[in-house]
């Protein structure tokens, strides 16, 4: 079954599961037990917000990943067999100003929260100018990126 993840929002399941969401400026967060195959994907739109309670977590780098851990965990997953794929975050408009590009915050605070929580990164598809489509198989941990007509596994 194909779970649709929506703008800031997240899903986490196990396999045989595909996670699956369409991105601009947002960063897809993708973290994967690959033994228990149990695995989240982030729709995130922001890169922080101060409220940690927060009632969409999904929405920021700085809640969405800790939410999915917790969750992950509920299915089995184990912290520290985490690894995490990363998707997104195009330069949707043309400005001179680096303060319209929010896909490049979004890619730096996915990947520096990321790092608090000592996850590698295992693969990647970023910036560009072009939306994407994600499909995250929950089976073997792959994730295929389409950008306009083609397509490549990351």
């Amino acid at each position: 079954m194909v779970l649709k993840v929506k703008m800031g929002g997240f899903e986490v399941s196990k396999s045989p599961e595909i996670l699956e969401t369409l991105l601009g400026s947002c960063v897809a967060i993708m973290l994967y037990d690959p033994g228990k195959r149990v695995g989240g994907m982030a729709h995130i739109m922001l890169p922080e917000t101060r409220d940690m309670n927060t009632k969409t977590p999904g929405k920021y780098a700085n809640t969405a990943i800790p939410a999915m851990i917790a969750k992950m965990v509920i299915l089995g997953a184990r912290p520290e067999k985490l690894v995490a794929k990363l998707a997104g975050g195009a330069k949707m408009f043309k400005s001179k100003s680096n303060a319209m590009d929010i896909g490049t915050k979004n890619i730096n605070a996915a990947k520096r929260e990321l790092k608090k929580y000592e996850i590698k990164i295992v693969g990647e598809d970023l910036g560009g100018t072009s939306g994407r489509t994600v499909r995250f198989t929950l089976r073997d941990g792959k994730v295929f990126v389409r950008v306009k007509n083609s397509e490549k596994i990351i």
